[in-house]
């Protein structure tokens, strides 16, 4: 069974050794030695770090896969389920984008032959090599997809959202908002996941954020992993009101740190949007209004810009600001407006309120002249150049 290279099984039983030998692995990589120099294994075993000498990689992925595709081709029954689910491991260790070994798991956890939090701790392993596979984090989903709907089912309808007007949420007064990894000594985890005991709802979800966030930062622009974190809140949160305002303040210092990275804008701009459709329960829920929450953004990414001159990123950030305000302004304005006057505000803090803040134009006017005064006259010729291409922006498309 598997590649004719006799090497092929000895590099297998040395990975699953390591694996026996430690459960507290906690990353991946593959170590640069491109041709044997030892009579040791080329499986490297250090701290929980596990390492693989790259020579090795074709000759161990070969031997894997095709065992794995002879397997899965004749159906040999007479092969134990740890044996596939070690073939299937080694696979998507070194070729996470294989479909089809990820199938498998899937196949075995839902014949309960190997558990979620196996799956997810393995996973979240691959990921620390591949932070941008896409096979990966749509296999997380689905496990994390089947532990929801789990939870959902033990709580017997106890915790079933009746807000949102849909069967089959999660609801929030149960659920700890605070999204942050807990600073105590557990038992072994695996990247963050607790896999010796029952998973918790709310560990299982603040572990997701974390390796999200671990995935963005090996690698920028990941698309895979934003995305991942917004399917969870919608998902896992059901986008509440509490979440999303809580990961725009968490999320705050991550862009400043990664000016250039659009990821992380987009993601801000869905929380924007998300908040934008909940405006009312915003205001009575957490008395915060929309409108603040955008003014603050924009105090945000404008002093983004001028400590960090010259990135486009940020300019199209300031694009979404400005329109998403402007827009709003504008709503505040029209006639019979539902919105008109702001939720939760009352006649005397209506009245309080600045004709400029509620005249778009003059407001659209005080962002032109702030630009001009400020970006404009840069010494940066990238950020007058950026500047001026807001500028043309805000004419043709807002200013009309």
């Amino acid at each position: 069974m598997g590649s004719t290279d006799k090497r092929g099984r000895r590099l297998f039983l040395d990975l699953n050794n390591a694996f026996k030998r430690d459960n507290r692995i906690d990353e991946f990589d593959y170590i640069p030695v491109m041709e044997p120099q030892t009579n040791c294994s080329p499986v490297v075993l250090v701290n929980h770090k596990l390492g693989i000498e790259m020579w090795s990689l074709k000759i161990l992925l070969q031997f894997a896969y095709h065992s794995l595709m002879e397997w899965r081709a004749t159906s040999k029954k007479f092969i134990e389920s740890q044996e596939i689910i070690c073939l299937s491991r080694a696979v998507v260790l070194l070729n996470p984008e294989c479909s089809t070994a990820w199938n498998i798991r899937k196949e075995y956890v839902e014949s309960g032959e190997l558990t979620m939090a196996e799956d997810l701790k393995l996973s979240a392993l691959v990921l620390t090599k591949h932070p941008k596979s896409s096979e990966t984090f749509c296999h997380r989903r689905w496990l994390l997809s089947r532990f929801i709907d789990i939870y959902l089912q033990s709580s017997q309808g106890s915790n079933l959202s009746t807000g949102s007007g849909q069967e089959g949420f999660v609801s929030m007064d149960a659920i700890d908002l605070n999204m942050d990894l807990p600073q105590v000594n557990p038992p072994p985890v695996q990247n963050g996941v607790h896999v010796d005991g029952p998973m918790d709802y709310q560990n299982q979800m603040k572990t997701e954020i974390h390796v999200c966030t671990c995935a963005a930062e090996k690698y920028p622009c990941n698309y895979y992993a934003w995305s991942q974190r917004i399917w969870l809140i919608q998902h896992a949160y059901n986008c509440s009101s509490q979440a999303l305002v809580g990961e725009l303040h968490r999320t705050e210092g991550w862009v400043s740190a990664h000016i250039s990275d659009t990821c992380g804008y987009h993601y801000r701009q869905f929380l924007l949007s998300s908040l934008c459709r909940q405006r009312e329960s915003l205001s009575q829920q957490l008395s915060l209004q929309y409108t603040d929450l955008l003014e603050k953004e924009q105090g945000y990414i404008v002093d983004l810009i001028g400590t960090f001159p010259g990135h486009e990123a940020m300019w199209c950030h300031r694009r979404f600001v400005f329109n998403s305000l402007y827009r709003h302004y504008s709503q505040d304005l029209s006639p019979g407006s539902p919105d008109r006057g702001l939720i939760g505000e009352s006649a005397t803090q209506r009245q309080k309120k600045t004709r400029l803040e509620f005249e778009p134009s003059e407001w659209a006017q005080k962002e032109e002249e702030s630009v001009k005064t400020k970006e404009l006259k840069s010494l940066s010729s990238a950020q007058k150049q950026l500047a001026q291409k807001y500028l043309d922006w805000m004419r043709k498309i807002v200013i009309k």
